[in-house]
């Protein structure tokens, strides 16, 4: 095997996402279009897309993960495309991404603790595992345990940090982050950065949509890359090149 073969086998190991020539049209006035986007985001990087303060992000990033088609081109996940009919294979890739969302994020009828768990209980994590991976980032923010109350209950905040739990908790290969500083004072901004920097190192790529106005710097010290919605719409050339 030849030096580029080798570098060829590298890079595809490392693509956590891929996007080939999406094109996908806002569902609301409101929602993130997409047009002729060529991405890609690896193991171990950062790709922070910044957006106008009106602008949703929960259609795009149910596409990111699956659970929408785009109108046109291809996603792929760990170099498999999401479309098709292998549910098996779709369900399990599913449960290696952390997402944290963007408005409503939860059964309304499950404790909050519970909540936080489901995925990882679905997707066939052990008991002793989830409680040990719930444990280590409870520490990690300086909190005494999930709250066992309901989400009509309970605080925004309080609300915000448990997603961060159940995105991170899932041992995740991609982390999806929707405006994850809502609700929450910038003293919380250096306990994100640090878990971010966390997964990162245990191989996962990570996607921020935001509109803060210092995204793009909070990205600094990462391997990280910075795309900038225009009137709604996400549209590059290609950024393959280099890669």
């Amino acid at each position: 095997m030849n030096r580029t073969q080798s570098n060829s086998q590298d890079i595809n190991a490392s693509v956590v996402l891929e996007l080939q020539r999406v094109t996908q049209h806002p569902n609301f006035e409101s929602s993130l279009g997409i047009r002729d986007l060529d991405l890609i985001l690896k193991s171990g990087e950062l790709l922070t897309i910044q957006v106008e303060p009106s602008t949703r992000t929960r259609s795009f990033a149910s596409m990111i993960q699956g659970i929408t088609e785009p109108d046109q081109g291809k996603v792929f996940f760990l170099r498999q495309e999401w479309s098709g009919v292998d549910y098996h294979r779709q369900f399990a890739n599913r449960g290696l991404i952390g997402r944290v969302f963007e408005g409503q994020a939860w059964i309304e009828n499950l404790n909050l603790d519970e909540n936080v768990t489901l995925a990882c209980r679905h997707h066939g994590r052990s008991k002793q595992d989830i409680q040990e991976s719930t444990q280590s980032w409870l520490n990690h923010l300086g909190l005494e345990k999930l709250t066992t109350r309901r989400p009509a209950f309970v605080a925004p905040a309080t609300l915000q940090l448990h997603q961060w739990i159940r995105a991170f908790m899932a041992c995740p290969k991609l982390v999806l982050l929707e405006r994850p500083l809502d609700f929450l004072d910038s003293s919380w901004i250096k306990k994100l950065l640090d878990a971010i920097q966390l997964v990162m190192q245990s191989g996962a790529g990570v996607l921020w949509l935001d509109s803060r106005r210092d995204l793009e710097s909070l990205g600094s010290g990462f391997s990280h890359r910075h795309l900038r919605a225009n009137a709604g719409i996400l549209s590059t050339p290609s950024i393959l090149e280099g890669i």
